[in-house]
């Protein structure tokens, strides 16, 4: 159970930080925030559309700093919504917001509206594909930089992007006792492609995380991701999705199903997924459906050979929202999805037959509370039934969510909640329960340094077993931006597990140094 006085503290704090920069940020007037709004429900193009056409109505939106970034804010809004890849909606949102600027302020508006967007993609949980379970941290200490000018090649534009750095790590294999400590080197180079077209859109980006360790060479690995998806707009009220996935990446020493072995493991993802997206009067109805392939190498353990191929699965995912789009700043929704997952072995290493068969089903809301207060939440229901007799049904409360409070300009504040049933090793459980709750507070001390700090619990309840995993993770870091396309950043994070299976526990420091380009 999460501390009560832990969130007034974290409340205060808050508000203590906030109040020497200003008494609110800055804000959109009521009939433009609307008019993004209605139209965000259209959709990206809709709402890409009607920012176009407030900034030629009200041009003083992005004539300063505070002005823009505020516009940036009710304009990114609805964008965790969408369905698709996000990451060139905020984009977007930020070349037409720093075109519009007066030439004179633009370099300041740039980082501003930057600075604005690059938090909401430090939070938004869809930019990046849906991973196996790891700890309650996201898997980059920093986010992906938004406000770079990119390069117009044709009808697209090329976002090339470059970090690196090194960290330290005082317990790289996530142990409770014969610890090592280490080193370690990071290279991450992507590329994004983005249409400029004025109907249909495509997207693709592709990236690499290199690591090196000083000491421990076996830990080193090379991560790499792809992504391509387009959007026809075959009407103004119907868009269809259409995108792949592929990416290799490897499991955390601190996972719940990580193993110990003499490197890491390493697995690898093919997913395709579509999209139909059609506005019925006041309703926005939406159906989807993806087929994920995901595979996982062996590995050599200290008594012979780990076997991973039993985790080897192919997952179908379906579904469909409806929400109501006839109330300004309150959009309910009804959700049904339907999860089918398939093991290529019929029983594991242990004699489990794994495949099975789920649902997520419920209803949730939209929300904007004034200017500064947003969110969404969603409660429900979700089950697993498995193939194997020895399984008992897992069934749960199925439930998400997140609220951002703007205290300030220059100050942002954002809880976070999740639930699911996830996929486990473990002899004789079917599944385990993770429940993930945290906070972030983002502040700007001056306009080329921002600052945030951020505290995740996590809880994972194996079913048809004693064992609990109780996960905390807290970060503080900051990013210094030396010139327009450079930036430094500086990290610091503690993570600790505490299970009821007293092996699995660990604490672990770990103190990042980062220096990345945009261009």
């Amino acid at each position: 159970m999460l501390n009560v006085s832990r969130w007034l503290g974290v409340l205060i704090l808050a508000a203590m930080v906030a109040a020497p920069v200003a008494s609110r940020a800055a804000s959109v007037p009521d009939a433009v925030a609307r008019q993004l709004g209605v139209a965000a429900e259209s959709g990206p193009t809709a709402l890409l559309d009607s920012l176009a056409r407030a900034l030629a109505a009200h041009p003083e939106l992005a004539a300063t700093p505070a002005s823009a970034a505020a516009l940036a804010r009710i304009a990114s809004a609805p964008v965790p919504d969408f369905v698709g890849a996000n990451l060139p909606v905020y984009r977007e949102i930020a070349a037409r917001i720093i075109a519009a600027a007066p030439p004179a302020q633009r370099d300041a508006v740039r980082a501003a509206v930057g600075r604005e967007l690059t938090s909401y993609v430090a939070n938004d949980i869809r930019i990046m594909p849906a991973l196996p379970p790891a700890p309650a941290a996201p898997p980059q200490s920093q986010p992906a930089e938004v406000g770079s000018r990119g390069f117009d090649v044709g009808s697209f534009t090329v976002y090339p992007e470059i970090r690196a750095g090194g960290f330290y790590d005082s317990n790289i294999y996530a142990t409770d006792t014969s610890t090592k400590s280490d080193w370690v080197g990071t290279l991450s180079p992507s590329v994004a492609l983005q249409s400029n077209w004025d109907r249909n859109s495509l997207y693709a980006e592709a990236g690499a995380d290199l690591t090196g360790y000083v000491h421990h060479g076996s830990e080193n690995t090379v991560d790499w991701h792809s992504q391509v998806e387009g959007q026809i707009d075959v009407s103004k009220n119907t868009h269809v999705l259409l995108g792949g996935i592929m990416l290799q990446e490897h499991e955390d020493r601190s996972s719940p199903d990580a193993v110990e072995g003499t490197t890491p493991i390493l697995y690898h993802e093919l997913s395709a997924y579509g999209g139909l997206v059609h506005r019925i009067g006041d309703f926005d109805i939406r159906l989807a459906g993806a087929v994920q392939r995901l595979t996982f190498g062996n590995v050599t353990g200290t008594h012979g050979l780990i076997f991973n191929h039993d985790r080897n699965r192919n997952r179908y995912t379906f579904g469909i929202t409806v929400r109501d789009v006839a109330y300004d700043g309150f959009r309910p929704f009804v959700e049904g999805l339907g999860d089918i997952r398939v093991y290529d072995l019929s029983t594991d290493e242990f004699g489990y037959r794994r495949s099975s068969s789920g649902y997520r089903a419920g209803a949730g809301a939209q929300f904007r509370l004034g200017p500064s207060l947003t969110g969404e939440a969603f409660l429900g229901a979700t089950g697993r039934d498995y193939r194997d007799p020895a399984f008992k049904p897992v069934t749960t409360v199925a439930a998400d969510g997140y609220l951002r409070w703007q205290a300030a300009q220059s100050t942002a504040f954002i809880l976070f909640m999740d639930r699911s049933i996830e996929e486990t090793t473990l002899p004789g459980s079917p599944a385990y329960v993770y429940t993930v709750a945290g906070a972030r507070l983002e502040h700007a001390f001056l306009t080329d340094v921002t600052g945030f700090v951020r505290f995740a619990y996590a809880n994972a309840d194996f079913a048809q077993s004693s064992r609990q995993d109780n996960e905390f993770d807290t970060s503080v870091g900051v990013r210094y931006y030396v010139t327009k396309r450079v930036y430094l950043g500086a990290d610091y994070r503690f993570t600790s597990r505490r299970s009821t299976e007293a092996t699995q526990n660990f604490a672990r420091h770990q103190v990042f140094l980062t220096v990345g380009s945009s261009f």
